[in-house]
């Protein structure tokens, strides 16, 4: 019996429509090989920012040790704790909020996230800007941070940490709406200037405060408490090394400036044919990156800009790349008066404005940014680097000389160098300069 019309047509286009079905849920189930294919139709740019965005300096974060670490703790229900809220740069606010949530994990508690306080744009040297003659309390974790990947590795590797990403979320619970005070030193934890001596039992000791401040049998449930912006506190050298090299890539920069530092990088990549591959995270023979750290905030804990500027122009002087990328929060005016004083040399300063000129699009969204948020567009760049020369005070140069120094080969032959400037730190891949005080603090505490 022959088939009906109907039935020839419907055959007609369920054929193509199985195969269309199977193709999507193979390449679904191998990912690999969805990706393989997807790559054939996108441009060389495209494949560039993808491999960026998707490969990190020192690869993928390893969650073990943060496993390790909150499966260490006694966790309590009902008790949350909170920070205030951090003002400054990338750095000393990423400090901050690593150093609120390891206090979280050692007191067994969930945690409401800080603020950020934004400073004013048009006094960067304003870190702290009145909001209106009232309180100001912040901007939520997003301003500077990717909150949605913090939140998705702590759940994967510390479900016991409740995050709140702020007192909104809590809106309806009056027990917590107040809260008590700690500090390290209400607990009784030993410091050696800012840096806890004994880690041992921080973790006892913060427990036995909570609980003579307020009896577990009467206590409100759930309870909050407060503490006071906490830097340079936890000594990285405590426990897990891979601990001190995995915990402070729990925040990561916002993709959207990560999204500009691959197109700068890119752009970069193809003006001076170096042929970078941005899945290998970085190459030690590639561009040299400078750190210029003389913005209104600035003064007096770095060096003034002529003396900084002489610096990098010996240091950049031999250099066989004949340019070099430099990130600032500088001027205009005074990058140009920089970039004169290197072309005299035979250098280039390149600037990441400098790599978004053919970029109508990136340079809107990069002068959209604040202040702040356009470091992280240096911060990305710099960590992929051939070399980087940073300032032994700055937080912001702790955060990549120690990040790069965790990539296999950081402990070889270090680079001679032409300067007069004292060397606080030195490996293959980064250099740090000057004497500031704060060098043997930021070495021992920070979470790159």
């Amino acid at each position: 019996m022959l088939a009906s019309p109907r039935l020839v047509y419907l055959l007609k286009f369920a054929g193509p429509a199985l195969i269309v079905v199977w193709l999507v849920a193979y390449m679904v189930s191998d990912q690999p090989a969805y990706n393989s294919v997807v790559r054939q139709f996108k441009s060389e740019r495209d494949i560039f920012i993808t491999d960026f965005l998707d490969h990190d300096v020192g690869g993928q974060l390893d969650g073990s040790s943060i496993s390790e670490l909150c499966a260490s703790k006694t966790w309590t229900p009902g008790l949350m704790l909170s920070c205030d809220p951090q003002s400054g740069g990338f750095g000393q606010v990423k400090d901050a909020h690593l150093n609120c949530i390891r206090f979280a994990i050692e007191a067994g508690a969930e945690l409401v996230l800080p603020r950020i306080i934004k400073r004013d744009d048009k006094n960067v040297a304003n870190t702290r800007p009145k909001n209106g003659g009232g309180p100001y309390i912040g901007e939520f974790i997003d301003y500077l941070f990717d909150y949605e990947y913090l939140n998705q590795t702590l759940s994967e590797h510390c479900p016991q940490l409740k995050l709140y990403r702020s007192m909104n979320e809590l809106w309806d619970v009056p027990q917590v709406q107040s809260a008590r005070k700690i500090s390290l030193q209400d607990v009784g934890a030993k410091l050696n200037g800012s840096v806890i001596e004994d880690m041992n039992t921080l973790s006892e000791q913060i427990k036995s405060y909570i609980d003579r401040t307020e009896d577990p049998e009467t206590r409100p449930f759930p309870i909050r408490f407060r503490s006071d912006v906490i830097s340079s506190v936890f000594p990285t050298a405590y426990g897990n090394p891979e601990l001190a090299k995995n915990f402070g890539r729990l925040l990561r920069p916002r993709k959207d400036a990560r999204v500009l530092a691959a197109i700068a990088l890119y752009n970069l990549h193809k003006k001076y044919q170096l042929n970078l591959d941005p899945k290998q995270g970085f190459q030690h023979s590639t561009f040299p990156g400078l750190h210029l750290r003389t913005e209104a905030d600035a003064t007096p804990i770095f060096p003034p800009f002529d003396d900084q500027v002489s610096t990098l122009v010996e240091l950049v002087t031999n250099s066989t790349a004949g340019f070099a990328f430099v990130a600032t929060g500088e001027t205009e005016e005074r990058r140009r008066k920089l970039s004169k004083k290197a072309e005299a040399v035979g250098v280039t300063m390149v600037y990441k404005q400098d790599l978004m000129l053919d970029e109508p699009e990136g340079r809107e969204l990069l002068e959209q940014l604040t202040w702040d948020q356009r470091a992280l567009v240096d911060y990305e760049i710099m960590l992929r680097a051939g070399l980087t020369v940073g300032l032994s005070g700055s937080i912001f140069d702790w955060n990549i000389a120690l990040r790069r120094n965790s990539v296999p080969g950081a402990d070889g032959e270090p680079p001679s160098l032409a300067t007069s400037s004292p060397i606080q730190h030195q490996d293959r891949y980064s250099i740090l300069l000057g004497s500031s005080e704060k060098a043997d603090t930021l070495r021992a505490t920070v979470w790159p």
